[in-house]
C-alpha cells in the first residue's frame, strides 16, 4: 500500500504500532514503579495530563532515533544480539537528548529517576515485542491472483519485481502472461495465450487482477477483451504505476510519454505546494548553516593545512529550468584535479584526485554543508535531484529517455535518490537514480519531503559516502 505517495509495508505499520505500544507501557511501568500501582500519579490519563511535553518528547524521539537505527525495515530480522544492541543504542541516545534538553525545557523532564525507569523498561520490552514479531509472523496478506498482459520488456521487467519476496510482490500472486506475440517467457511462467483468450483464461485461472505492460497503443481486440474483464469484477492497473507504487521509481525504460503527461503534477505546477516548499527550505537551511558553522570553520582550516588552495570549492552545475548556479562546497581534491582531463566521472571512493582530508569529508558528507547557503539563495532546495554539470546533462539528456525532466524543479541538497540508491558515478548508475527522482518530483508531498530528510539523517549515519 502507499500513504501520501510513499511505499509502506504491513509489517512497518505493525512494528510502530506497537513501538508505540511498549513506549507507553514502558512509562506507565515507570511511574507505577515509582508512585506504586495504585497511584493516580500512576494512571496513565493522569500521566498524559500533567506531563504531555515529557511524554510526547519520550515518544517522538525514541521513534524517530529507531527509524535512524534502521528499525523499521520490513525486510530484516530483529532477533539477532547485533539489533538489540542497536535498539539500546537508539535507547540510550534518546535518554541523552532528553536528559539535555530539559535543561531549556523542564517540562520535556520528569526527572532523572523516572527517566531511566522509562528507558530501561523500553529497553526490554522493545526488543522482546520485536522478536515475537520475528517469530510469529504476522498473517499473510491476501495475495491477488495476477497476470500481465504483455510478455516483452515491460512484462519482464514487472515480474522480476514481483518476483523478490514477500517485502515487494506480497500482495501479487503472478500466474503468467498474455501475449499475442511471444508463446514462451525465460521467467518460466506460462503465456496463457493472446488477446483474444483473456476473457477466457481470466476465467479459468480465478484471475483478479490483471497488469498491463504493452508500450505502445492497445489493439482494438484488446482493449475490448480488457472492458469485459473489468465487466467480470477483474481490476486493471498499467505497468508503470504498479512498478512505481512497489519500488518507489518511475520505469522509465517502459514509459509511453502520455503516462507522464497524465500523471501526477510536479511540484512546480502547485504555487500554494511550491510556496510551503520554499519556507520549509528556507527554515531548515538556516538552522542548518547555524548548527553546521563551526563545523564548516574547521573543516575549512583542515583543508587549508593538507593541501594548497582555496578551502572552498565553487563548481558551475545546472538548475530549475536548466539554468546554471554556482554551487558551493569544500574543496575535497587537489587544486588541478582536472587539469589536462576536462570533466570525468568520479571515481568513488578510489579516486586518487580526492586528497586526505577531502577523503574523510566525502565519507562524513561534511563537504556538501556549505550548500545550506545555497538553499538559501534559491539556487538548490533541501529535497530534490542532485545538481549536475552543463557537460554530463548533454550527454545524459541524449542517451536517457526523460532525463530533461528532472530540471523541472530546484536540485537539491538530499533526495529520493540519495537515501534510495548508492553512490552514483556512472550513466547508467545516472538512469537508476533517474527513475528515483522522477517518483519524487512526481510524489512530492510534506511526508515524503520529511521522510527523505530522516532517511538522510540515516543513511550519514549508517552508510558512509565516496
Amino acid at each position: 500500500m502507499t500513504l501520501f505517495g510513499i511505499p509502506i509495508r504491513a509489517r512497518q505499520v505493525l512494528y510502530l504500532l506497537g513501538d508505540l505500544l511498549m513506549a507507553f507501557l514502558a512509562i506507565s511501568f515507570a511511574h507505577m514503579t515509582r508512585y506504586g500501582p495504585l497511584s493516580e500519579h500512576a494512571r496513565l490519563p493522569f500521566i498524559l495530563r500533567e506531563t504531555t511535553a515529557a511524554v510526547v518528547f519520550f515518544v517522538v524521539v525514541q521513534l524517530f532515533l529507531l527509524y535512524v537505527a534502521d528499525a523499521y525495515n520490513p525486510g530484516r530480522d530483529y532477533r539477532s544480539l547485533r539489533d538489540v544492541v542497536r535498539f539500546w543504542s537508539a535507547i540510550a541516545v534518546g535518554l541523552v537528548l532528553q536528559m539535555v534538553f530539559s535543561y531549556a525545557f523542564p517540562q520535556w523532564w520528569w526527572g532523572r529517576g523516572l527517566t531511566l525507569l522509562a528507558g530501561g523498561a523500553f529497553a526490554v520490552l522493545l526488543p522482546a515485542w520485536r522478536a515475537f514479531v520475528c517469530t510469529v509472523s504476522p498473517a499473510t496478506a491476501v495475495r491477488h491472483r495476477t497476470v500481465i498482459v504483455g510478455a516483452g520488456r515491460a512484462g519482464h521487467a514487472l515480474a522480476e519485481v514481483l518476483g523478490q519476496g514477500a517485502e515487494l510482490g506480497d500482495s501479487y500472486e503472478l500466474l503468467g502472461f498474455i501475449d499475442d506475440h511471444v508463446s514462451s517467457s525465460p521467467t518460466g511462467l506460462p503465456v496463457f495465450g493472446g488477446a483474444r483468450d483473456l476473457v477466457a483464461v481470466c476465467q479459468a485461472q480465478a484471475v483478479d487482477r490483471l497488469i498491463v505492460a504493452v508500450r505502445g497503443g492497445m489493439s482494438e481486440l484488446l482493449t475490448q477483451e480488457l472492458l469485459e474483464c473489468k465487466a467480470l469484477g477483474v481490476g486493471i492497473a498499467d505497468m508503470p504505476t504498479v512498478y512505481k507504487q512497489i519500488t518507489g521509481k518511475v520505469p522509465i525504460n517502459h514509459l509511453a510519454d502520455t503516462w507522464l503527461i497524465f500523471g501526477p503534477g510536479f511540484l512546480g505546477e502547485s504555487r500554494v505546494g511550491a510556496i510551503l516548499h520554499r519556507i520549509a527550505d528556507i527554515v531548515i537551511a538556516s538552522i542548518g548553516l547555524v548548527l553546521s558553522a563551526p563545523i564548516i570553520a574547521v573543516a575549512a582550516v583542515a583543508v587549508k593545512l593538507d593541501s594548497p588552495g582555496p578551502a572552498f570549492y565553487l563548481q558551475a552545475r545546472l538548475g530549475l529550468g536548466e539554468r546554471p548556479f554556482t554551487i558551493i562546497k569544500l574543496r575535497t581534491m587537489g587544486q588541478q584535479a582536472e587539469a589536462g582531463t576536462g570533466a570525468v566521472w568520479s571515481q568513488g571512493a578510489s579516486d586518487p584526485r580526492v586528497t586526505r582530508v577531502g577523503r574523510v569529508l566525502r565519507r562524513s558528507r561534511i563537504d556538501e554543508l556549505p550548500q545550506f547557503w545555497n538553499v538559501l539563495r534559491g539556487d538548490m532546495s533541501m529535497v530534490g535531484p542532485r545538481p549536475e554539470r552543463e557537460h554530463f546533462v548533454r550527454q545524459l539528456k541524449q542517451r536517457i529517455p526523460f532525463y530533461g525532466l528532472r530540471f523541472a524543479v530546484r536540485p537539491g541538497v538530499t533526495g529520493w535518490a540519495q537515501v534510495m540508491y548508492r553512490y552514483g558515478a556512472s550513466e547508467e548508475d545516472a538512469a537508476e537514480k533517474l527513475r528515483y527522482e522522477l517518483y519524487a518530483i512526481q510524489e512530492m508531498n510534506p511526508v515524503l519531503y520529511a521522510l527523505i530528510l530522516m532517511k538522510t539523517v540515516q543513511t550519514v549515519l549508517l552508510r558512509p559516502g565516496s
